[in-house]
C-alpha cells in the first residue's frame, strides 16, 4: 500500500510539473488527408466543414463519432466517395474545430446544429451518414429536420443504451473526466496504441494521431459521452419516412451488433449490410467495405 502510495505521489507530481512530450514516432511523418476546411456560423457559434467532391454531386453529410473528429473518422472513407459524391464532413459540437462552447446540450442540440449548417451551405437535402455517436446525430437530424434527410446511413451505432450498460458507462465517464483534468497524456496513449494496432492508422501517420488526440477537449468529449448515454429514439425512430441503411460490424466491442439489429427491426425502410471480422473502428479498417455499401445506398434510385 505504502508504495502504490508513492508511486501514485510520484505520477501526481510528474504530471503537474513534467514536461509534456509526445511518443517517438517511428519514421518519416506525413498527414494522410489534406482537405481543408472552413467554418460557417450557426447562431453565435462557429461550425467547422470540410467539402470536397464535385459541386453538381448528390450530397453526402458525413458525421463522426465520439472523441473523433471530422477528419480522423473519416479521413479513409472520403477519398473512395469523393469523385461520386459532394462530401461535407461535420466537426460536430465542441468536437474537432467547431467552438467549444460550455453550454449544456443534448444529442437533439447536435442534430440542430448540424442542420443549421447544412443551410448555411446551402444544402437543401442530403444522405446523412453518422458513424457511432453520429449515428444519434443522424436519427435526431431526421426525426427533427426530414427536409434535409433524403437517405439514412447508420455505422455502429444504436437507438439506446440498455440500462445496465448505461449506469456503468456513466460511471466509466465520470472516472475518466477526472483523470483527464489531471492529466490527458494517459488516456490518449491508451486510445493512440490501440488505433496503431488495429491499423486504424498507418504509422506513418502516428504523429497526426497523437496531435488530433491531444488537440480535442476533454471536457467536451465527455459531455458529449453523458448526451448519448441519455439519448433514445425508439419512441420515434418507426415513424422516420426515410429510407436508411444499417452497417454493422459484426465483432463491434463498443456498440454490440445485437443493440445494432435491434435498432434496424425498429426503422421503417431499412437495409442491413454486416461486415465479418470488422470491430468498432471500421470506417478506419475497412473503408472498402464501407464505401461500396454507403455509395451503393446512397446511388440507389
Amino acid at each position: 500500500m505504502k508504495l502504490l502510495r508513492s508511486v501514485g505521489l510520484g505520477w501526481l507530481v510528474w504530471r503537474l510539473l513534467g514536461p509534456d512530450t509526445p511518443p517517438r514516432y517511428s519514421g518519416p511523418q506525413r498527414h494522410p488527408l489534406r482537405l481543408p476546411g472552413r467554418t460557417v456560423f450557426v447562431g453565435d457559434r462557429e461550425v467547422f466543414v470540410r467539402k470536397t467532391g464535385p459541386d453538381d454531386a448528390p450530397a453526402l453529410v458525413l458525421l463522426h463519432g465520439l472523441g473523433l473528429d471530422s477528419m480522423l473518422a473519416w479521413y479513409r472513407l472520403i477519398p473512395l466517395l469523393a469523385e461520386r459524391f459532394r462530401i461535407v464532413s461535420i466537426d460536430l459540437y465542441g468536437a474537432g474545430k467547431t467552438d467549444k462552447g460550455r453550454d449544456a446540450f443534448e444529442i437533439a442540440d447536435m442534430a440542430d446544429q448540424v442542420a443549421g449548417a447544412l443551410g448555411a451551405l446551402g444544402i437543401g437535402q442530403a444522405t446523412v451518414a453518422g458513424y457511432s455517436m453520429g449515428g444519434a446525430v443522424a436519427q435526431e437530424l431526421a426525426h427533427r429536420h426530414p427536409h434535409l434527410v433524403e437517405r439514412l446511413v447508420l455505422i455502429a451505432t444504436l437507438a439506446h443504451h440498455p440500462p445496465a450498460w448505461r449506469w456503468g458507462r456513466t460511471i466509466i465517464g465520470v472516472a475518466g473526466r477526472a483523470l483527464e483534468r489531471i492529466s490527458r497524456v494517459e488516456v490518449s496513449w491508451v486510445w493512440y496504441r490501440y488505433l496503431l494496432r488495429v491499423g486504424a492508422v498507418d504509422p506513418s501517420s502516428e504523429r497526426w494521431l497523437w496531435e488530433t488526440r491531444m488537440n480535442r477537449d476533454p471536457e467536451m468529449q465527455y459531455r458529449s459521452m453523458f448526451a448519448l448515454l441519455r439519448f433514445d429514439s425508439r419512441r420515434w425512430l418507426g415513424r422516420l419516412n426515410v429510407p436508411a441503411l444499417v452497417v454493422i460490424p459484426q465483432s463491434d466491442q463498443l456498440v454490440l451488433p445485437a443493440w445494432q439489429r435491434e435498432m434496424a427491426t425498429l426503422l421503417r425502410d431499412s437495409t442491413v449490410v454486416e461486415v465479418p471480422g470488422a470491430r468498432h473502428e471500421l470506417p478506419m479498417t475497412h473503408p472498402d467495405q464501407v464505401a461500396e455499401a454507403v455509395g451503393r445506398f446512397a446511388a440507389a434510385q
